[in-house]
């Protein structure tokens, strides 16, 4: 899995209730008390019996979740590409079909050497001007290979109605931009490890002088991650909201490029307005475009096409591939089965088109009845809890009101699935198709800017174990993989439904009221609806939760990032105290609820969320996470909401003094 931090906005805006790892654990042997470590209270035994796959970097619920789903897209796969030659096959099975059968034909992937990616170096390498630079950008932003910068079709910050061109700093090799700059030993032996992996590619790829290529980049790639934005910086909307004139980012921003050549190669009028993601990364770009020489932008421009075609490529690429961004940057051992990869593949090209199938064979008219009665009653929770806020003035609180009943609520799947009759996967290898189908997807996407926001199209497949809040379109979704058993299932109690699914639910709606979702109004238009006293306020309690998170030991000496997490940590503690409400309210409706194996209902519930955390990572995995991912690891946001909610300590008899339970004076309590 390459790491490219910011490739689309999407990531930066959208906030998904991933999931995350937990590790590091100081608790005695057994089972901990339930006041000293709740998470390994109830997860102990489930993390112990469940050590890590080879091919996996952590493993928790949401992996268990997947990988039964794979099993069910495995066999609809089987089954497409035995009928993908009869012609009375649809054309959307036949595409899937295709994409299935290149991607397991090992036989000719060998045979196909790099013919894959040569036509795109020969390209690269004819580069001679400003013109033929600019368009050989554009090409490869086409094809799914972000050089320089990324760019997409997104909702307009001001008129969230409309969508126009958004631009976007990207075209790192390593996660992030302190990945360049850390001066600690593991840091160091890193960038030497990436070096030397990039060696080893251009080596495979027959270069002529392998480890002066690899240099060339690496100095280059150092200077643009020294213009490049930190994680934690996109969790500032002023940051991302840059809406300028075209004319002023060609001619007084970035004028070293060839604007016009880039947008005539994409295919796309260069409309009046664009929004660049933090501009002065752009303008140090531009330095860049005047100081380093032509052949050093080819060396990087080549490595990003061969970095970003590896996993398609023949064995030796993908296992010199997989060395260095598995198992040396998240120390996963093993590679995943082909056939699991091949499914990947064709989830990026064709993902709403297999999961219309999907669909169709998991998730039940039933299962989307109680999903909906359960958001209704989460939106009813959120409603009691804004209008009885002690800190809020009546003010806000009508503006916030308005905002939540402005949601869009998404389940399942969508209403309207995406048309693929232009797609055409008829590539002879695996890697022409993966390229074709980036490609399709790149048009689809950048033939939305100045048109309207279709509300009708989904940001992820239905059969994505994830759910997300769209701060753009003030939405709510939840895919249909999702809403699986220990989650969410008809077969559960109320109390496991409303603890698991229930605070993933209202995790989401929070998201439209955390650090960053709370500056867009109920349009979703990037406006401030706040007092300046409540928002000072809700800053000053939102600065609770970073210190108390940036107190949590992850391992060795890494601590949590408070401020990169803190849209999650607001949105689990958001959510899983609107749940508790939900749960109590929909108890009233259908009467009491009965204890289980000797819990309470209350019990049930703060068990099922802990037990939605656990996961077991790899030490390299969570480093990765804590510099990059804005959700904290799992045994943290299992634990951390329930020391600030009373109904915790309540419902399982726990006195002040337990650790667990933070002093009143140091909760943390915002929704």
């Amino acid at each position: 899995m390459k790491y490219a931090l910011r490739s689309s906005l999407p990531l930066a805006l959208l906030a998904l209730a991933a999931c995350a790892a937990p590790q590091n654990r100081d608790c005695c042997e057994g089972q901990t008390a339930v006041g000293k470590d709740f998470y390994s209270y109830v997860n102990q035994d489930w993390l112990d019996a469940n050590p890590i796959p080879e091919a996996y970097s952590s493993y928790g619920v949401f992996h268990q979740i997947n990988d039964g789903n794979k099993e069910v897209l495995h066999e609809l796969l089987l089954d497409a590409a035995a009928r993908r030659e009869d012609p009375s096959t649809s054309h959307l099975d036949r595409q899937l079909g295709r994409m299935w059968a290149s991607g397991m034909d090992t036989e000719g992937i060998e045979a196909s050497g790099i013919s894959g990616v040569r036509p795109h170096m020969q390209r690269i390498a004819a580069m001679s001007d400003r013109e033929s630079f600019a368009r050989m950008v554009g090409h490869l932003h086409l094809i799914g290979v972000n050089v320089l910068f990324g760019v997409a079709a997104e909702a307009d910050f001001s008129n969230s109605t409309m969508s126009m061109t958004f631009i976007m700093p990207s075209g790192l090799g390593l996660p992030e931009k302190d990945y360049y700059f850390r001066d600690d030993e593991g840091s160091v032996e890193l960038r030497a490890q990436y070096v030397a992996h990039m060696t080893n590619m251009f080596t495979l790829l027959g270069d002529a002088d392998p480890a002066a290529t690899a240099a060339a980049v690496m100095a280059l790639e150092l200077k643009i991650a020294d213009h490049s934005l930190a994680a934690v910086e996109y969790r500032n909307p002023a940051v991302l909201a840059n809406k300028i004139e075209s004319r002023e980012m060609a001619m007084d921003i970035m004028p070293g490029f060839d604007w016009e050549s880039y947008f005539d190669a994409l295919g796309i009028p260069q409309e009046e307005f664009v929004n660049l993601v933090g501009p002065g990364y752009f303008a140090g770009i531009n330095g860049l475009l005047n100081e380093v020489p032509i052949e050093n932008w080819k060396a990087y421009m080549t490595w990003h096409m061969l970095t970003s075609s590896a996993p398609y490529m023949p064995s030796a690429f993908v296992e010199e591939d997989f060395d260095f961004y598995s198992r040396k940057l998240s120390g996963t051992p093993a590679n995943r089965d082909r056939w699991e990869r091949v499914l990947g593949s064709v989830n990026g090209a064709i993902g709403e088109g297999l999961g219309q199938a999907f669909v169709a064979k998991t998730f039940s008219p039933e299962a989307k009845t109680l999903a909906e009665t359960m958001v209704q009653d989460l939106l009813a929770a959120y409603r009691v809890g804004i209008a009885d806020l002690e800190w809020m003035t009546d003010t806000t609180k009508v503006k916030a009101l308005e905002k939540l009943n402005a949601f869009t609520v998404k389940i399942g799947y969508p209403d309207e699935w995406r048309d693929f009759s232009n797609l055409d996967l008829s590539g002879d290898s695996w890697l022409e198709n993966v390229l074709i189908g980036r490609m399709f997807d790149s048009r689809f996407n950048l033939a939305k800017i100045g048109k309207p926001v279709n509300k009708m199209e989904w940001g992820m497949s239905p059969q994505t174990v994830n759910a997300y809040y769209n701060p753009l379109g003030n939405e709510i979704v939840f895919p249909a993989a999702i809403l699986q058993p220990p989650f969410f299932g008809l077969e559960q109690s109320l109390a496991e439904n409303y603890g698991s699914m229930g605070a993933i639910i209202g995790h989401e709606i929070t998201h439209g009221f955390d650090d960053m979702g709370s500056q867009f109004d109920a349009q979703g238009n990037m406006v401030n609806w706040w007092t300046e006293a409540d928002r000072t306020e809700f800053e000053k309690r939102a600065a609770v939760l970073v210190e108390q998170f940036n107190n949590y030991l992850v391992i060795d000496d890494l601590y949590v990032n408070g401020e990169l997490t803190l849209g999650e940590n607001i949105a689990d503690l958001g959510g899983l105290k609107m749940a508790y409400m939900a749960f109590q309210m929909r108890s009233k409706m259908v009467g009491e609820q009965a204890d289980i194996d000797g819990l309470s209902p209350g019990q049930q519930f703060f068990t099922a969320w802990t037990r939605s955390w656990r996961q077991n990572s790899r030490d390299e995995a969570l480093r990765l996470q804590v510099n990059t991912d804005p959700h904290s690891p799992g045994k943290f946001r299992a634990n951390s909401p329930l020391g600030n909610l009373p109904e915790f300590a309540e419902a399982f008899g726990l006195t002040a003094d337990m650790p667990m339970i933070r002093e009143a004076v140091n909760r943390a309590s915002i929704w």
